[in-house]
């Protein structure tokens, strides 16, 4: 329906209405960034086709090493374990099968939702990590300056991944900083422009 309408404004007189030219213009808009035209600040951004090859050689390693990592666990025998919270509060669960996000969502969906990383027995650990044995447990929401760390710093190896599929470049060093994150690159063919990404 809406490119019907879009259809339908291209083909009207616009003229001696302001209105309706402003709706072309967002139309045109539009339709230079689908086709990625010089009037839409510059060549579309996407992911390259195909990847660059070490792409393809990560993720095989990554599928064995996940299928081995997953074999060992559903090897091991859950036992019984007692999950302590901040508040002095237990909580049943079983080794090598409950993880702090099953924990949390006991509690409440928005607090699991709202958590970035826990800490079992003062160790940061992934909300999706398996518990080993009983624990004391604190759930860490981004308003933490420990969670901010956390967040940033995954943030930051999605970046990564991102510089690696569209810009086919090799990562040099990508730390969370106090107010955020970042990632450096090194490419002999490409640069990355504000124009890239214009808002």
């Amino acid at each position: 329906m809406a490119d019907n309408v879009a259809q339908g404004i291209e083909n009207m007189s616009l003229e001696g209405d302001k209105k309706l030219k402003g709706l072309q213009k967002k139309n045109d808009k539009k339709k230079a960034a689908k086709e990625g035209s010089p009037s839409s600040g510059g060549k579309k951004v996407c992911e390259m086709k195909p990847p660059p090859e070490f792409i393809a050689s990560r993720l095989v390693m990554w599928d064995r090493l996940k299928a081995e990592q997953d074999a060992e666990m559903a090897a091991k025998v859950p036992v019984d374990i007692t999950v302590t919270l901040p508040d002095g509060k237990t909580v049943p669960g079983q080794s090598w099968r409950t993880t702090p996000y099953d924990i949390a969502s006991g509690i409440s969906k928005g607090l699991a939702d709202s958590c970035v990383v826990a800490k079992v027995n003062g160790e940061v650990w992934d909300l999706d990590r398996v518990l080993e044995g009983d624990v004391k447990l604190e759930l860490i929401k981004f308003d933490d300056d420990e969670g901010q760390a956390v967040f940033w710093h995954s943030s930051a190896h999605i970046l990564g991944e991102a510089m690696e599929r569209v810009y086919g470049g090799h990562l040099c060093y990508g730390p969370p900083i106090e107010q955020g994150f970042y990632y450096d690159m090194h490419s002999a063919d490409v640069s990355v422009k504000d124009e890239d990404y214009k808002v």
